[in-house]
């Protein structure tokens, strides 16, 4: 074996020294991208570079160089594919954490420098491995010793959590980290000087067995169950790689799987971790917050990914450890994913390769060890990551944050280079190839496997998963990129985005329209017309293709958001808002010709701009300011169809005169005994004679012709209608029975006496400002013709205010509870479009309707 310098490089030298190169250019000009995210981000205006990480970058470059440095001197004949191997990885990782958490990126460069240091002085000792061998169970029984100490002075470092570690003051170790190299050591060592072909196996490895299930009992007890299974996993597979028994996999097989299910019964954690595992959509926002988060995060990547720095992974739970792939993920895309495992794949190549030419026994198991132990957390991490396998809660080598895994990953890989330094002209004999050959195999299998997985999840199933109301990044987005405006008829802005890239805000300066406005939060989710919205709100539709992928390319973001104009006219609004007040109900005002919604007023309501500050007391209010009553409302109608009743008698038949006796059971009292007077203000018994004198068996078409039996499409929520065929004329007296409907409905409905017979469809959107064409109209209504013209006239006759412009009924509906309903209309008098208004008033109160109906048509009057 050669030890010394030699005067002039090696070809294996050459190879290290280029590869190191490689890997310093990539992490070099991955650096320089995370310093120039800020700018990007903010699309290059107020921002300020980001610097802190290339502390990170220095220490991993000085550090990586004076490894090289000793290695050239003291292992030129070593694997020359290994070490640029852990300085990618490692410098990623390191990377990664500085770009996520500053602070935590400060421990990770100390550890790193630790463990350099500690690598370097033991490349430079040729005979540690055998002090390794020599010491064993010493070194095996210290390490269970120390994990046992976590039992009784256990901590946790972030406060609250699994008290795995020892130590304080900032400084920690997890002894169950070395320990996994302790049990790789001590399981080499052990075969190495058994006779394995001659021994019964059981009787063989009994003492290696009585060890293993100490030291997975100490585990279990601290409930670290990912490490538990993973030294399950390194013990079988070593001793299989040893032995070549397939006997050990299928026992080791069903071990795991019945520890699995008895730990679902037993075990809480494994129970949660299950049933996250198998359906997390069940659960999003709580057991299966992280899983989902982390399936986001990899969709959010897609193919090219977001660009390092750019992306959003910090919104992932534990970025920085268990889920620093999700990060890697996001902001390198599928591309990044690739090369990643291209990288693991490649150490798994390099390790078997140095097993199988290992010149002794002990060397090759210990390398066939770290091989193994490589693989199975690289595997069982990603897979968790994935939503392959549950969690397990394991870290990813060389790149999680963690002081004790990155020092235990060095340790391993110091291992394995020691382990090539020993070059013989003949290898150890080797009796078992195929074992090597399956776990080289299984292996590449595997990480191609992952890869796949995650291509559906980043290509297959990507714009599923962003499209996620659970999904923070758009609200993220947000924040960077300017969302658009809404706007009422005449360009008042209702909600608006304020303030500068990075920095947005989204301020309702018209709150008391929250219930049709809707809220964007990112803890709740969007409602309303910013949900239906978005997409036009958010600059992925309504832009050019090009445009949307050139901002997706430089900015990883959507363009700047189109404003939308809606129907409402914010006048009108504003005065019904002041008129129902502390009051509960809903109303509409609908232009009765194009369908147009003029106000939508739903009481109580909420304040969108302090969202987070009330949630809890609206959702617990008893009175549901969350609902919008004017659409969602399903209140009984009862004599409130006295226009919809009239209007068809009329259409059937001239009305006979009025009955003397038909002006009992009123919402008013009639000034007098006419039709007018009993049907405008809402006597059932007037109503009662009409139905029973004109609709004995048709009632139910006409009503379904007046779409009281259909919802509308709107882009906010809609009630279903509560609508079911009256079987009798008896049961068509007791309307609360069979007929419910919102003021939404009635409005269309009553359109009919305004709008010359015609039914129009409702609408709430006009157009969306298109960057090209200017207010593009994305809504164009329909109408259907219901009576006809005269028809329709002859029933304003009867319902108009005598010197008004319009005509009303309000009626007084309910038995337990009473509300009051306030119908009205324009009647062909009025200049100017027709309009109708449809509310309900949770209350009985049908002079405070008639009052609001007067000040309504007033205000609708004077906005003409």
């Amino acid at each position: 074996m050669k030890s010394s310098a030699v005067p002039f490089p090696s070809p294996i030298e050459r190879v290290q020294k280029r590869l190191l190169w490689l890997a310093g250019a990539f992490l070099l000009v991955y650096a320089i991208l995370l310093t120039l995210a800020p700018a990007v981000k903010v699309r290059g205006t107020g921002f300020e570079l980001e610097w802190r990480h290339w502390l990170g970058w220095l220490i991993w470059a000085v550090g990586f160089g004076i490894l090289h440095h000793f290695s050239r001197r003291l292992a030129f004949e070593a694997d020359h594919y290994l070490l640029p191997l852990v300085a990618l990885l490692t410098g990623w990782g390191i990377l990664t954490i500085f770009r996520l958490d500053f602070l935590l990126g400060l421990r990770q460069a100390l550890w790193l420098i630790i463990g350099l240091g500690v690598v370097a002085q033991l490349i430079r000792r040729e005979g540690f491995l055998q002090f390794l061998k020599q010491y064993r169970v010493l070194w095996l029984v210290g390490g269970l010793m120390l994990t046992a100490l976590t039992l009784v002075f256990g901590t946790y470092p972030g406060g609250e959590g699994p008290r795995l570690w020892l130590g304080c003051c900032g400084i920690y170790f997890q002894p169950s980290e070395p320990l996994k190299l302790l049990l790789v050591v001590f399981l080499a060592s052990y075969l190495a000087e058994k006779p394995l072909f001659q021994a019964k196996l059981l009787r063989l490895i009994l003492p290696t067995l009585v060890l293993l299930a100490l030291a997975i009992a100490l585990l279990l007890i601290q409930r670290d169950l990912g490490t538990a299974t993973l030294f399950i996993l390194i013990y079988t597979l070593t001793l299989y790689l040893a032995t070549g028994e397939k006997k050990v996999l299928l026992f080791a097989g069903g071990a795991l799987l019945f520890a699995g299910v008895a730990g679902v019964f037993a075990i809480d954690v494994v129970r949660y971790r299950v049933e996250s595992w198998l359906n997390p959509w069940a659960d999003p926002s709580g057991r299966s917050y992280q899983i989902i988060q982390s399936l986001i995060a990899i969709a959010s990547g897609a193919v090219l990914g977001s660009g390092p720095g750019v992306g959003f992974p910090s919104v992932v739970p534990v970025a920085a450890s268990d889920f620093i792939f999700t990060a890697i993920a996001e902001e390198t895309g599928l591309i990044g994913v690739i090369g990643l495992l291209l990288a693991y794949a490649l150490f798994l190549v390099r390790g078997i390769r140095i097993a199988l030419f290992a010149s002794r026994q002990y060397h090759r198991y210990l390398a066939a060890g770290v091989v193994a132990y490589f693989t199975s957390q690289v595997v069982l991490i990603l897979a968790g990551n994935l939503r392959v396998l549950p969690l397990t809660g394991v870290t990813l080598p060389f790149l999680s944050y963690g002081g004790s895994s990155l020092l235990t990953s060095l340790l391993a890989a110091a291992l394995l280079y020691s382990v090539s330094r020993d070059v013989r002209e003949e290898p150890a004999p080797l009796y078992t190839v195929n074992a090597y050959l399956h776990l080289f195999t299984a292996g590449l299998i595997l990480l191609g496997g992952l890869a796949l997985v995650v291509g559906w999840w980043a290509v297959v199933r990507q714009d599923v998963l962003t499209a996620r109301f659970d999904n923070p990044r758009q609200y993220l987005y947000d924040r960077y990129g300017q969302r658009g405006s809404i706007v009422d008829r005449n360009g008042e802005i209702l909600v608006h985005s304020v303030g500068m890239p990075g920095h947005y805000q989204r301020v309702w300066v018209y709150p008391e329209l929250a219930n049709t406005l809707g809220y964007n939060h990112p803890l709740y989710g969007k409602t309303g017309l910013e949900a239906s919205m978005n997409a036009y709100l958010r600059g992925l539709q309504g832009v050019p293709s090009s445009l949307i992928w050139w901002n997706r390319l430089l900015y990883s973001q959507p363009p700047v958001g189109l404003d939308v104009r809606i129907t409402i006219d914010e006048p009108i609004q504003r005065a019904a808002d002041a008129l129902m007040g502390n009051h509960q109900g809903g109303l509409v005002v609908l232009n009765a010709q194009s369908g147009e919604i003029l106000a939508l007023v739903s009481h109580p309501t909420f304040d969108p701009n302090r969202l987070g500050e009330t949630w809890q007391e609206i959702i617990s209010d008893p009175r549901a300011p969350l609902v919008n009553r004017a659409v969602q409302g399903q209140y009984p109608v009862g004599s409130a169809l006295a226009p919809l009743i009239l209007l068809g008698s009329v259409n059937k038949t001239p009305l006979p005169e009025f009955p003397q006796e038909l002006t009992a059971s009123c919402g008013l009292r009639p000034e007098n005994s006419t039709w007018n007077a009993a049907l405008s203000r809402g006597c059932s018994s007037a109503l009662e004679f009409l139905l029973r004198a004109f609709f004995p068996t048709e009632l139910d078409r006409f009503m379904r012709s007046l779409g009281l039996d259909r919802g509308y499409s709107l882009p906010i929520p809609v009630a279903a209608p509560q609508y079911r065929l009256a079987e009798s004329p008896a049961q068509m007296m007791q309307l609360e029975n069979w007929l419910q409907g919102s003021p939404l409905q009635m409005a269309v409905a009553v359109s009919a006496l305004s709008n010359q017979g015609v039914l129009p469809s409702p609408s709430l959107v006009q157009a969306v400002h298109t960057p090209h064409q200017g207010w593009v109209v994305i809504n164009r209504p329909f109408s259907s013709q219901v009576v006809s013209a005269s028809v329709a006239q002859q029933a304003q006759q009867f319902l108009a205010m005598p010197g008004q412009l319009y005509w009303q009924t309000v009626a007084v509906v309910g038995k337990e509870q009473k509300i009051t309903w306030m119908l009205g209309g324009t009647t062909r008098e009025w200049k100017g479009a027709p309009v109708v208004i449809a509310g309900v008033l949770e209350e009985e109160d049908p002079q405070r309707a008639r009052q609001w109906l007067a000040v309504l048509f007033e205000t609708i009057l004077n906005s003409r």
